[in-house]
Order: structure tokens, then C-alpha cells, then sequence
């Protein structure tokens, strides 16, 4: 590990963000957002779930796209401000072969659920998910947790929680990941 990398990784460990636990309590944790060499990173793992409208969908659906990975919760404030970026980002970036899917958890059943899609245009896959795949994902211990995934199917970064500069952040990722720019950003504070 080089000593920028070392140094980026401790004071991202420094600073800490805010986001939801499942008790639906605010807390504070640490944001996680580590940018690799692609024959360094860990491959997403293959996950099945179901829309609300119980119709299955199986990841490998999106093999070869940039992907945004939210793990979400309607009751999670934070989850729900950053969700319109998200929308937004989904959009503008389509064309090039983007995808934002959100998973939702611990948020009951389709109708209670549909709702909060409507209300904020989520117009991407919107999922159910259950245990087995946040364990897959490494553990969801706060909300939002997000991934963007690389056209190879590999796990670029991880965010967890929010912060002023998410939104930007992510965007020049994408960017980067589909080829419209040249480098990534670095730093995520």
C-alpha cells in the first residue's frame, strides 16, 4: 500500500458522517470509500430478489453496466434525502450504460414501500431485500449504504452513510467508470 493511499484511507477514517440504524435512531459512522485498481477489488456478489410486484430479478440482468448499489430504508431520513440525486444521476447517465438499483430493507411490505417510490420518482429497480444478501454485500450496518460496481462486476467503492459532497463525489465516479473521464476523484471529505 503506497502512503497516499495510507494516508487517504486514515483520514477517511477520521471523519465521520451521519446516517440511519435500523432502530431508527441517527448515529455516527465512519465513511467508507475505498478506490482500487481494478485487479484489486472484490467481485459484487450475484444476488436474486424480487420487485415489489413479486416479479424476480436476477443481477446478472446488468452484467456489463457501471452500477449503483443503494441499500435503503423508507424510514431512514438521510436514505431518502440523497435518493433524488440518485434518480437524477440514473437519468443523465442511462445512455452510457448506468444503472442505480435500490434495495430496500427492513421497511415492511410492497404497500408500504410504493408509496415513497412515487413520492420521490424512483424510476430505477427498486427491490426487496432480505438478510442473506446485505451478508453477501459484507454486512449493511447503517443506511444509506451504497456501491458503485464496475462494468467487470467488481466493487469500486463503498459509501456509508451521507456527507456535503456525496452527490459529487459519486458523479465523477461514474464518469470515470464509464469512460467519460479520465481520473476518479480522491478525495471523498
Amino acid at each position: 500500500m503506497n502512503i497516499n493511499r495510507l494516508i487517504l484511507i486514515l483520514g477517511i477514517a477520521a471523519i465521520s458522517f451521519g446516517s440511519c440504524s435500523s432502530d431508527n435512531s441517527a448515529i455516527k459512522i465512519e465513511a467508507k470509500s475505498l478506490s482500487l485498481e481494478e485487479s484489486e477489488l472484490r467481485e459484487m456478489p450475484p444476488f436474486k430478489l424480487t420487485y415489489l410486484d413479486g416479479n424476480p430479478f436476477d443481477s446478472k440482468l446488468l452484467e456489463g453496466k457501471v452500477l449503483f448499489i443503494d441499500f435503503w430504508a423508507t424510514w431512514c431520513g438521510p436514505c431518502l434525502h440523497e435518493i433524488p440525486s440518485m434518480v437524477e444521476m440514473g437519468e443523465k447517465y442511462k445512455k452510457y450504460g448506468f444503472e442505480v438499483v435500490g434495495i430496500t430493507v427492513q421497511s415492511g411490505d410492497a404497500e408500504d414501500i410504493q408509496p415513497t417510490i412515487d413520492r420521490l420518482n424512483m424510476d430505477y429497480h427498486v427491490l426487496i431485500g432480505d438478510e442473506e444478501t446485505m451478508s453477501a454485500f459484507g454486512g449493511i450496518y447503517g443506511f444509506p449504504t451504497n456501491f458503485l460496481i464496475t462494468k467487470k462486476g467488481n466493487i469500486y467503492r463503498k459509501f456509508l452513510g451521507v456527507y456535503p459532497n456525496k452527490a459529487e463525489v459519486v458523479e465523477k465516479d461514474i464518469r470515470f467508470l464509464l469512460g467519460l473521464d479520465e481520473k476518479p476523484i480522491e478525495d471523498i471529505g
